[in-house]
């Protein structure tokens, strides 16, 4: 087994593992994002509280956590699933980085939607105007 042999051997990896390694980079994103709302809250509400200028509810960590495991959830059995799917599809002829990335467009997507969702915001607000 020459040197070329051995990179592509170890770089040949199942569509579902390509799904998988990509879930994994969308699933850092999605625990950025929950701890930037988290951080945001924290700071309105000590915003609000110190002035006395309003009411906001304190953040609740646990709710958080709860949104955070819906969205790993929803990202990686989702990109399972749709990666299962893809395989009796024509995108079983593709090479399997570019049938992931669909794959993980789909599920980061439906997965952030459902940990907005969890924490109370509507995920469809922004495009209400649309």
């Amino acid at each position: 087994m020459g040197g070329a042999d051995a990179v592509e051997s170890r770089w040949g990896l199942s569509l579902p593992w390509w799904s998988l390694a990509i879930a994994s980079l969308t699933t850092v994103f999605l625990a950025g994002l929950a701890f930037v709302l988290l951080v945001l809250h924290s700071l309105t509400y000590g915003f609000t509280y110190v002035l006395d200028v309003g009411s906001v509810d304190d953040p609740d960590v646990g709710r958080y956590e709860l949104a955070l495991a819906v969205g790993i959830g929803i990202n990686v059995f989702g990109a399972l699933a749709l990666s299962r799917l893809a395989m009796r599809t024509r995108a079983a002829a593709w090479p399997p980085v570019l049938a992931a990335l669909p794959i993980a467009l789909v599920t980061g997507v439906v997965a952030t939607t459902g940990m907005l969702a969890v924490l109370g915001f509507d995920p469809v607000l922004p495009f209400a105007g649309l």
